[in-house]
């Protein structure tokens, strides 16, 4: 599941030329979800501000 999810964010970006932050999480429970979703949310917001800034850096 976790290749195909990748798979159609990466299709996603190259379809529409555009930056697209992968933040899906791969997990076995809601305990594991819940374990890893602060730091991932916090790792996908940081990720989408630094490539906005970058995308008006360079447009």
């Amino acid at each position: 599941m976790a290749n195909e999810s990748g798979a159609g964010v990466t299709r996603v970006a190259l379809d529409h030329q555009i930056p697209v932050a992968n933040a899906i999480l791969t997990v076995e429970n809601e305990q594991q979800a819940r374990a890893r979703i602060d730091e991932k949310g916090r790792d996908a917001a940081r990720v989408a501000v630094e490539m906005a800034l970058l995308l008006e850096e360079l447009g």
